[in-house]
């Protein structure tokens, strides 16, 4: 980290970007854009889910392959009240093995098949039956007086485990993938991003399906980490890791703890916004072509921090 890189500048910068890509606008290249479409229905929960554990590779392949899956599960996301169309009581909650079988036969996101997809709806669906809903799953595992969801994830996790080798879940090569644990040191990216989404409240990007309960807190997330996002905390001088890890996450959140003590996590959406278009300015610019401009998402110009520039990680 540079001389010159102080604290009051790291916190100049973090809100700045904030001020700049907290902004719903830019939901069209974020998976969140098909989940929200799913306001009001029972099934919002469980799209969550899956676009969250879908979210690694391209944004335009997660996004088609979630819309994908939707589809084929016969989920409508405009249902409304009494609606037998995008209602979680008539689909997710219901269907058989054989719909799950049938219906996602030849379905593949990247490294997951048909296989891998039915069974995780299964998992679901299970979770509904024994808690009610996943986040009373979670909320038996989740200690309420701990710095973070850790404890609560690893149990959820760890059932979910269980009950593969329990139900003789019939998975493809890849599936433990879905199933990555704090207890493995893993980052966790795509599960903190699911929880952020489902415990911040809704902000028009962030969901809020299960805020306001007081022993489930925004100050207990933790940041989601992806490549992008990593490198940026480097610079900022927020973790010295040279590899993302569990433990590097919550060394990034403290750090953003001490901006917003409360509510560490509201900046990832805007870190991961700068992160990508100044990974798309810089990519076009060594094509020697046209900036980024193609509608308001995607701005021609991105906020450049001099530090982001030109200090070295250390």
């Amino acid at each position: 980290m540079s001389a010159r890189m102080t604290k009051a500048l790291r916190h100049e910068t973090v809100l700045g970007l904030y001020a700049q890509f907290h902004d719903p606008k830019y939901l069209d290249w974020d998976p969140l854009s098909v989940v929200r479409s799913f306001k009001g229905s029972s099934d919002q929960e469980y799209v969550a889910l899956i676009s969250a554990l879908f979210a690694f590779g391209g944004v335009k392949q997660i996004i088609a392959s979630v819309r994908n899956a939707v589809g084929r599960l016969g989920l409508a996301p405009e249902a409304g009240p009494g609606s037998t169309s995008g209602s979680g009581d008539r689909h997710v909650r219901t269907l058989s093995e054989i719909d799950l079988e049938e219906r996602l036969s030849g379905f593949r996101h990247r490294i997951y098949v048909d296989r891998d997809l039915a069974s995780l709806t299964r998992l679901y669906q299970k979770t509904l039956e024994v808690h009610g809903s996943l986040q009373a799953h979670f909320l038996i595992h989740h200690d309420p007086a701990a710095e973070t969801v850790a404890e609560g994830l690893t149990g959820l996790i760890r059932d979910w485990k269980e009950w593969t080798s329990q139900l003789e879940l019939q998975t493809g090569a890849h599936f433990q993938h879905m199933l990555n644990s704090p207890a493995d040191g893993s980052t966790c990216k795509r599960w903190l991003m699911l929880l952020k989404w489902l415990v911040r409240a809704d902000d028009g990007i962030d969901l809020g399906l299960w805020s306001g309960k007081e022993e489930l807190r925004p100050d207990q997330l933790l940041i989601p980490l992806d490549t992008h996002l990593f490198k940026i905390s480097r610079k900022l001088g927020f973790t010295k890791k040279k590899t993302p890890n569990f433990q590097a996450a919550i060394e990034v959140t403290r750090k953003l703890k001490e901006i917003d003590p409360g509510d560490p996590t509201r900046f990832d959406f805007s870190l991961c916004r700068y992160g990508m278009f100044d990974y798309r300015k810089r990519s076009t610019t060594k094509r020697s072509t046209a900036p980024l401009n193609r509608g308001s998402s995607k701005p021609s110009r991105v906020m450049s921090p001099r530090f982001m520039r030109s200090s070295p990680e250390r």
